[in-house]
């Protein structure tokens, strides 16, 4: 058996710590890569999936360095074929969700109203009205970017309906948790409001860690 460098970075415990708690102030470049980074998708894609998003590749290595990210070790078995075909790798992946995850989201009494029941946002447009124009069926979206999609457009039309038209414009094209992560910052700046603040933070919480949640495999293309 052997041990060599693994190519599907993971994020560690302080990494998902670190999407919701953003104690380590992060700028938005790398707290993208962070949210690309999923457990499944290979460093060469996060890295490709990043420059399109306009984030420099050294985003990738610096993550690594303050231990946020990893590269979990693969074991190659020997080849002589004792312990299988030496085609097959063995790779050890944490599955276990972030402690006390749940005790971080906020009572739902405490957000904007649902986008489907509150007439003062003048539309009653259910998910699947949301999915980009021309997209993909429903059931190829993943539901975490459809949920907090609509989380982010009904705080942002229940408090900017005017000044906001542009950021539900982006919301509505955002089709990965990568491209919401991008406009986190943005949707962020339209909703915090003096009498506001607090739905506002609880809202921003609940959806980081939604987009920090782990993606559906029945979601991930063959």
């Amino acid at each position: 058996m052997g041990v060599v460098a693994g190519t599907v970075p993971i994020k560690t415990a302080a990494g998902q710590d670190e999407l919701v708690t953003r104690q380590r102030r992060l700028s938005q470049r790398h707290r993208t890569v962070l949210f690309l980074v999923d457990g499944r998708r290979h460093a060469a894609d996060v890295r490709r999936m990043a420059l399109q998003a306009g984030v420099p590749e050294t985003c990738f290595d610096e993550l690594l360095t303050m231990g946020l990210i990893t590269l979990p070790e693969v074991v190659v078995p020997s080849g002589d074929g004792a312990s299988g075909p030496a085609s097959v790798l063995h790779v050890d992946l944490p599955l276990g969700a972030v402690p006390g995850a749940d005790s971080l989201l906020p009572p739902s009494r405490t957000l904007y109203p649902s986008l489907s029941t509150d007439s003062t946002l003048g539309d009653s447009r259910g998910p699947v009205s949301w999915l980009p124009s021309g997209g993909s069926e429903p059931g190829a979206i993943d539901p975490v970017v459809a949920e907090v999609r609509l989380i982010l457009a009904r705080a942002v039309r229940a408090e900017a309906p005017l000044a906001g038209s542009l950021t539900l414009l982006k919301l509505r094209r955002a089709r990965t948790r990568g491209e919401l992560a991008l406009l986190l910052d943005e949707v962020e700046a339209r909703i915090t409001k003096p009498h506001r603040s607090l739905a506002a933070s609880q809202t921003m919480q609940r959806v980081r860690q939604l987009l920090a949640s782990r993606v559906d495999s029945s979601l991930v293309p063959a």
